[in-house]
């Protein structure tokens, strides 16, 4: 199975953070500018996800996987059309995640603590994980609107 690791343009922050929440490894950084972003995908063989038409264009021209997020598009319906194209898992698993801020792996170190052991922020389940998951059950149902099929729980890096 393809494990895709992407790299999101500096108008997409919070789907990087959901991204890599999820468990994908996710390169952002706000400063990048396109030629960056493009030299990354091609050395990292990442997925390129962008608001930018003309990023796209020229990705797709390189040979790069390049994946277009219509401006104004709310972050569940890009997580659904995320799943469908690449076959994302979206479910939430602390064990699995990545730090939303560096994209370094979590370890856990108690019952409800997890550490980035890149940067060292901490992780808990605390009362924002019910919207998450429920932001979460909205792009599933979405999911199931757009294509019966079932997402795969195999697919993180």
């Amino acid at each position: 199975m393809i494990r895709r690791k992407f790299i999101v343009d500096a108008m997409l922050g919070k789907l990087a953070r959901w991204l890599r929440i999820l468990g994908y490894d996710t390169s952002y950084d706000p400063k990048y500018e396109d030629w960056k972003i493009i030299k990354i995908a091609e050395d990292e063989k990442r997925v390129i996800i962008t608001r930018d038409r003309g990023l796209c264009q020229r990705a797709k021209k390189r040979g790069l996987e390049c994946f277009y997020i219509i401006p104004g598009t709310e972050i569940e319906d890009m997580l659904a059309r995320l799943a469908l194209k690449y076959n994302l898992d979206l479910t939430l698993d602390p064990n699995f995640s990545r730090c939303s801020v560096c994209n370094g792996i979590l370890r856990k170190i108690d019952d409800n603590l997890w550490e980035c052991s890149k940067c060292g922020k901490k992780y808990w389940k605390g009362a924002h994980w019910r919207t998450m998951e429920n932001i979460l059950i909205r792009a599933k149902s979405k999911i199931k609107i757009n294509e019966p099929r079932t997402v795969s729980n195999n697919t993180r890096t």
